[in-house]
């Protein structure tokens, strides 16, 4: 679970970062915020995912040394 949160956070925290300097498409253009493009909010669920398995992961370790 470790190494699935991870990758989910460092990629979609590549995905977000990579979106600002990408122009919108056209048809959308910015959604939210008037910043925020459609790519930067379909990777916020995959970084809350990734934080949840990171977080499930370390909780469910500490639990099996005890």
């Amino acid at each position: 679970m470790a190494v699935s949160g991870l990758f989910l956070i460092g990629y979609g925290s590549f995905r977000f970062l990579v979106e600002f300097v990408r122009t919108p498409d056209n048809h959308l253009g910015f959604i939210a915020f008037d910043w925020m493009t459609m790519g930067q909010l379909l990777t916020l669920p995959m970084l809350i995912a990734g934080f949840i398995l990171m977080g499930l992961a370390y909780s469910r370790n500490r639990q099996l040394k005890t």
